[in-house]
C-alpha cells in the first residue's frame, strides 16, 4: 500500500476504520495473524501521518520559531 500517495483525509479515515476493526478483533475471537496484520497497518498509517506532520512543521514559513540560516 503506497500511503505516501494518499491524501491526509484518506489516511485519517483509514486509521479510524482499521482501529475500529482492530478493537473488535481484540474483544471478539480473531486469529492472532489478523490482529497482527491490522496492528501493523495502524502503525504504518500512524507513521505516515507523523512523517507528514513533521515535514509540514519543518517547511512552514509562518512559524515564528523558524530561524533561516544566513546565506
Amino acid at each position: 500500500m503506497d500511503l505516501d500517495k494518499l491524501e491526509i483525509t484518506v489516511l485519517v479515515d483509514m486509521l479510524a476504520q482499521y482501529t475500529s476493526f482492530y478493537t473488535k478483533m481484540i474483544t471478539d475471537p480473531a486469529s492472532e495473524n489478523e490482529v497482527a496484520i491490522y496492528k501493523l497497518k495502524i502503525k504504518a498509517i500512524q507513521a505516515e501521518i507523523d512523517l507528514r506532520k513533521r515535514t509540514a512543521a519543518n517547511t512552514s514559513t509562518t512559524d515564528p520559531d523558524i530561524v533561516l540560516p544566513d546565506q
